[in-house]
């Protein structure tokens, strides 16, 4: 497998596979997706069924580049986090709501690739939460990478 920089932070507080794929149903409307281990998903084009092995593809695209990612807050308070090439995934707001400090320390601790500085805002702006949101995705993303586990393909 290729080598690229990965971020240190492996985030233990996660939500069911199951909350993710309701999660995902609801804001990719409808379409169809391949879920793998950590929460990733690959969403499928239009009338047209990924592959496996195009699914993981599509998952290393995303980290052999600069990995940067769009973060989409719902009513619902969750996030939304896209990469590009259609994979992404779901960062529950009430698990960052309920664990906040902790996930802002780990994130801002060990959520950037080498290349990168973070900084946090002394107000813990909205901003801010958007962004533990996407580094957590992204954390988990790399993890998938690693792993190519598919978990269900809805």
């Amino acid at each position: 497998m290729n080598k690229f920089p990965v971020p240190t932070w492996r985030p233990t507080i996660v939500p069911t596979s199951d909350w993710i794929v309701e999660r995902l149903r609801k804001y990719l409307h409808g379409a169809h997706f391949t879920l793998f281990e950590n929460g990733s998903c690959v969403v499928w084009p239009s009338f047209e069924r990924l592959s496996d092995g195009d699914c993981k593809k599509r998952l290393l695209s995303v980290v052999a580049h600069h990995p940067d990612f769009k973060v989409r807050r719902h009513s619902s308070g969750d996030f939304l986090v896209t990469f590009r090439g259609g994979v992404g995934g779901v960062m529950s707001g009430e698990i960052l709501k309920k664990n906040e400090s902790i996930l802002r320390a780990e994130a801002f601790a060990q959520g950037n690739l080498p290349s990168e500085i973070l900084t946090a805002q002394d107000n813990q702006s909205v901003a801010d939460v958007e962004l533990i949101a996407g580094l957590y995705v992204r954390a988990q993303l790399y993890r998938d990478v690693e792993s190519q586990i598919i978990v269900k393909i809805v």
